[in-house]
């Protein structure tokens, strides 16, 4: 049974493709097969998407509007629209893969940087161009977006130069701007890591997801969940998911892998009962309606395409598939909760 049809009562189960994966019709047939949704891991994120040769070639043209090119996301909502995959859009607004120039006055990074008022109405243009095309030319095929990624680091808020330029705000004009400019239907996502940790998920819920839903910016949380064999705590981890619940938001898991570098039989059974605990916790929540989970997206495809490998350095084995798309033993594994 694939996995779509084993949690279709539960979720939708994804994954994150890559423009290798793209190429590849193997991948490609195992997307079809399993799955009933996917992200870009890349290819839709600002750096994609900003034009730099036309922004940086006339400043004053686009000094609040700046130019973008969606070439990078066309094969995949292509793949989506032509096989009736539902697609997450991942990111409008982030810190990292946002090109440097893009913060400064005349897009010249050896310049000065550009005021508040020029960034926000910036990032404002920016998100209306990205849901427009999307909208206009794919309508229906994005159901989600992560509109803001990792705001929160070493307990306050990620001193990044939007941080840095705009403090607070610019989040909140992000998520203004997404809510002004998404088609009805279409679910805001705020997106995190390490969501289990008490300081990180407690700042999350009391100074990001509150106050935006208190102003009906937000209907989602994200908790990516790259995980490690001996982290985070399943205690804990429940916890946090049952508190982002007790919200009244949906709750998606957008990037999940658990990092192992020992592909002995061995470590590949304790993955795969590890992966079994947590898809006990996914289910058993949306059984008990602790938390609206509604969608398990795993990050990428098969363990040879890992982000992972180039991340800790060394070679990684952390999902359900590997070599020609074969399922591994914690694929099995994870059917068997809802068996």
């Amino acid at each position: 049974m694939a996995l779509k049809t084993a949690f279709q009562d539960y979720f939708k189960i994804g994954a994150a493709l890559s423009g290798w994966d793209m190429k590849d019709e193997k991948h490609l047939d195992l997307v079809r097969r399993e799955y009933n949704t996917f992200t870009c891991e890349n290819d839709m994120k600002p750096m994609f998407f900003l034009d730099t040769e036309k922004n940086q070639a006339d400043p004053e043209t686009y000094k609040l509007n700046p130019a973008v090119c969606f070439d990078s996301a066309i094969p995949y909502l292509e793949f989506a629209k032509e096989n009736g995959i539902a697609m997450r859009g991942h990111t409008l607004t982030w810190h990292n893969q946002t090109p440097k120039w893009f913060y400064y006055e005349n897009y010249n990074e050896e310049g000065e940087l550009a005021d508040k008022q020029t960034m926000l109405t910036r990032l404002d243009n920016y998100i209306h161009s990205v849901l427009d095309f999307v909208q206009t030319r794919y309508p229906g095929i994005i159901y989600a977006w992560d509109v803001v990624n990792e705001a929160i680091d070493e307990g306050d808020f990620r001193k990044s130069t939007w941080y840095q330029i705009c403090g607070k705000d610019f989040l909140f004009r992000a998520f203004e701007s997404a809510r002004k400019y998404a088609a009805p239907g279409v679910k805001l996502f705020y997106n995190d890591y390490e969501t289990a940790l008490d300081w990180k998920r407690d700042l999350i819920i009391n100074e990001i997801l509150i106050p935006l839903k208190e102003r009906g910016l937000v209907d989602g949380m994200g908790m990516q969940s790259h995980l490690l064999m001996d982290h985070p705590d399943l205690g804990e981890y429940k916890k946090a998911l049952e508190m982002y619940g007790a919200l009244g938001l949906e709750v998606q898991i957008t990037e999940l892998d658990m990092h192992n570098a020992d592909p002995s039989e061995e470590s590949m059974h304790q993955l795969a009962l590890r992966y079994k605990e947590f898809f006990r916790i996914y289910v058993d929540a949306k059984k008990n309606k602790t938390a609206n989970i509604t969608a398990v997206t795993f990050w990428n495809l098969v363990d040879e395409f890992t982000w992972l490998t180039f991340f800790r350095k060394e070679t990684s084995y952390p999902l359900l598939f590997h070599k020609d798309c074969e399922p591994k033993e914690a694929y099995f594994k994870v059917l068997e909760t809802v068996e």
